[in-house]
């Protein structure tokens, strides 16, 4: 894994909109022509033009040829859709998807702590409700369901879902295809790799077998100028060298050589399915998925520091993370007659380890806490583990009756390890040196913050959905999930007496273990019930009119603060925060013209009520609390157009105006700190547009066909923080440029051989999806998270 692998690669400068995106294709592979596509979003099968919301369905063959293999691709082909982009290093494993502006969290890349809330938007691997930057290879298709669903999708849905469903056994043909992909990219020495293979085998007309694995190495792009030589490796690292060895009071740390491109990533995966048909109406199905990532560093850099360059980080220490996760499910399918029954249980095991560094908050903010300390140089190591287990059971009713109904019940445990440990190595033999303590020194250690989090969630909750089909072409429906949900652990981030400064600044009994009172037990509990109520109107066979109103949820917990802090602040009003509740009201019409077009019109407000944000308590620690409200309300639209027999597009635009509805403060109590209404949610664009447009060439070449294939995604400006706050570092503001990104290629297919020349982001858009500001880090330390830079490349597939 650790070796990087080289390969021979194309490069093909590409200046016209090129490529072979798809809908959904046919069966030979040839058409370009969009095709409807059936989901089980509302978990009964039906075409997306006939389900009364606004769904975008992506096929697996229309992720394969655009060249979209992770989830960073999405944003191209779901208008709509954005992503605090970090490449293969996830910080902590986070669903950083936002949809419709709903998100109240800063737009940072640095925190690779748990999240303190649940994301806005779910994501599940068929049935199963987990996140990974998962590898998007052998799929069925992508659902993406916007605004709250909570009903059948429970908490964490207040944004919308997201669905990624694997491609199933096949019963009646055994196939092998083999992919593989090499690219250059622009700011990279080396060239990335993708290879991965693809199996289904009938074991028997009642038995098949699937699976795909592969191994993916991405070339890194960014340099990294400022590292320090340590005492230790990246992912073990230790204190820096002495630049004057004779002068441990005085001496500063002595550079290291630049790394070049050191934010490469290794990457193993594989996912396994066995399907059974024991009878007609029986279907067993179980799953095996497993991946591997190891990423050397963030896609950061600092272009507003030293050279100017873009593509360079001053950081002293590389923020390296490897993560893996173990997912096993089980679906089995029972048709009852009146209903179908389903039953799916699912078993997650991610864990994550990481290394993040801080040094430049310490030195910008703190610096005076450590008495001219030369060596201010303080990396973060953390280990984060979650199981978690789900079990649903749900009756889905079948026949042409006068109700459609679901029924349903869920259960989940999910248990949370982390650990954290934040060191500054000489630290405390500094200090007893410049206090004149050698003969006798305090006993103290290097150790400037220890961290540990142990909790345990459990969600219990029944719901169902009921639609009465009033006429032949008028709809009711009606829904409701009733839960119980838990939360109890204990957790803190104690400051332990790390020097001699933390006592001279506190005056506190050096005797006491730890600053912050060591580590706190909490527990919540809540019950509670939302809703959803949905009319539906089909004008002709090919307009369907509908108005929606329904609700999303997040769950509330407890914080892990100290009752009184150092200062004396009473925390008693901050130590628990309650589940905070999105009610979306909407109504769309979508449909089609003359057999050519299909399109989605949609207009929403959503009013996210006591919504969840992480403030800061008067003593500068992170706590969650519910801050009276947002709103965001906008436009969707999307057409999918059969143009001629050979040429498609596909056109998508969102508008969307986020903002809070009250006044709050970011710090507890601090007027200063004022969020005042009508302030913008973090990481919320106003404008988003998604086109991409397919071409079949008339006529063989060679034997073959070329297909052409481009894609356009535009995302207007937005901001990291709530506002710009004077002298509140912990804010950490930046405001982003707007960017487009465009992407092309142009493929030759004949028989079973694929062979494509591509581009990504054409025009080498410097496009920002997140970053640390210098009144947070300091100059040397601020940063911007960034897309990947132009690559150029060549995909192979081969199918048998």
């Amino acid at each position: 894994m650790r070796r990087k692998l080289l390969g021979t690669t194309a490069v093909l400068l590409i200046e016209t909109v090129l490529g072979t995106s798809v809908h959904a294709q046919d069966a030979s592979g040839d058409a370009v022509m969009f095709e409807e596509i059936t989901v089980t979003a509302t978990r009964r099968s039906q075409s997306v033009t006939e389900i009364p919301s606004n769904i975008t369905a992506v096929s697996g063959d229309r992720l394969e040829k655009a060249g979209i293999s992770d989830i960073s691709g999405l944003v191209r082909a779901v208008p709509g859709l954005a992503l605090f982009d970090e490449g293969p290093r996830t910080s902590g494993n986070r669903n950083n998807f936002v949809i419709r502006g709903l998100n109240a969290n800063p737009a940072n890349n640095n925190d690779d702590n748990p999240s303190l809330v649940q994301p806005s938007v779910s994501t599940y691997l068929g049935e199963t409700p987990v996140f990974f930057p998962l590898k998007l290879v052998d799929l069925e298709r992508v659902e993406v369901l916007r605004g709250p669903q909570g009903t059948l999708y429970g908490a964490g849905s207040v944004g919308g879902t997201i669905r990624f469903i694997p491609k199933k056994p096949d019963f009646e043909e055994f196939t092998v295809d083999v992919n593989l992909e090499t690219s250059l990219t622009k700011s990279a020495s080396d060239p990335s790799f993708d290879g991965y293979i693809t199996v289904n085998a009938p074991v028997s007309d009642k038995a098949a077998v699937r699976f795909t694995g592969g191994y993916e190495y991405t070339s890194g792009f960014i340099d990294a100028v400022g590292l320090i030589q340590q005492e230790g490796t990246a992912r073990n690292p230790g204190g820096p060298v002495l630049a004057d060895p004779d002068d441990f009071v005085g001496s500063g740390a002595a550079f290291a050589e630049v790394e070049k491109d050191h934010n490469d990533a290794r990457a193993a995966f594989f996912r396994g399915a066995a399907l059974f048909e024991p009878s007609d109406n029986v279907e067993i199905q179980l799953n095996y998925a497993y991946q591997e990532v190891e990423a050397d560093g963030r896609y950061e850099d600092n272009p507003n520091y030293g050279t100017g360059e873009d593509y360079v980080s001053y950081k002293a220490y590389t923020d390296p993370q490897d993560s893996r996760i173990h997912l096993i499910n089980g679906d089995v399918q029972v048709d009852l007659g009146f209903a179908r029954l389903t039953s799916a249980t699912s078993y997650a095991d991610v864990k994550t380890d990481s290394v993040s560094e801080s040094s430049g908050f310490l030195r910008t903010n703190l610096a005076s806490y450590y008495f001219g300390f030369p060596r201010l140089y303080s990396p973060i190591v953390r280990h984060q583990r979650t199981k978690t287990f789900t079990q649903e059971v749900r009756l889905v009713s079948n026949g042409d009756g006068m109700f459609d109904w679901t029924i349903g019940g869920y259960y989940m445990k999910r248990k949370l390890s982390f650990d954290l440990l934040q060191t500054m190595a000489g630290i405390s033999d500094y200090t007893n040196a410049i206090f004149g303590l050698d003969a006798d020194p305090l006993d103290f250690s290097d150790v400037l913050a220890e961290g540990r989090t142990d909790e345990t969630f459990q969600d219990l909750a029944g719901f169902g959905e009921l639609t009465l089909h009033a006429t032949d072409r008028l709809d009711v429906t009606i829904g409701a999930r009733v839960f119980h949900q838990k939360t109890e652990g204990e957790a803190g981030i104690p400051l332990p007496y790390a020097s001699r400064t933390t006592s001279f600044f506190y005056a506190i009994n050096p005797l006491d273990d730890y600053l912050l009172g060591g580590y706190n037990s909490y527990e919540q509990s809540s019950t509670d019930a939302i809703f959803k109520a949905n009319v539906a109107y089909t004008i002709d066979d090919d307009t369907l009119v509908y108005a929606t109103w329904a609700q999303g949820f997040r769950p509330g917990g407890a914080n892990a603060l100290p009752l009184i802090d150092p200062f004396g602040n009473d925390n008693s009003d901050i130590m628990e925060y309650e589940s905070d509740t999105a009610t979306n009201y909407e109504i769309g019409v979508k449909g089609r013209l003359a057999d050519q077009f299909t399109y989605t019109v949609t207009l929403f407000q959503v009013d996210w009520d006591d919504f969840q944000t992480i403030l800061y308590s008067p003593f500068g620690q992170n706590y969650v609390d519910n801050v009276p409200g947002a709103r965001s309300r906008g436009v969707e639209a999307e057409v999918y157009a059969n143009l001629s027999e050979n040429l498609s597009l596909m056109l998508g635009y969102a508008y969307v105006d986020a903002e809070t509805t009250a006044d709050f403060y970011y710090t507890f109590g601090n007027p200063d700190t004022l969020v005042p209404t009508g302030t913008t949610l973090p990481g919320s664009s106003k404008h988003a547009l998604t086109v991409s447009l397919d071409y079949l060439v008339p006529g063989e070449v060679l034997g073959g066909q070329f297909a052409l294939h481009g894609d356009l995604s535009y995302r207007s400006k937005t901001a990291t923080g709530f506002v710009d706050i004077e002298n509140f570092v912990q804010d950490g503001y930046i405001e982003l440029d707007d960017f487009t990104v465009l992407n092309a290629s142009i493929s030759w297919r004949k028989d079973d051989w694929d062979i494509s020349l591509f581009g990504e982001n054409l025009t080498n858009s410097r496009g920002t999806t997140q970053g640390l500001s210098a009144e947070q880090m300091g100059e040397m330390d601020q940063s911007r998270g960034v897309i990947r830079p132009l690559s150029v490349g060549l995909r192979l597939k081969l199918s048998l």
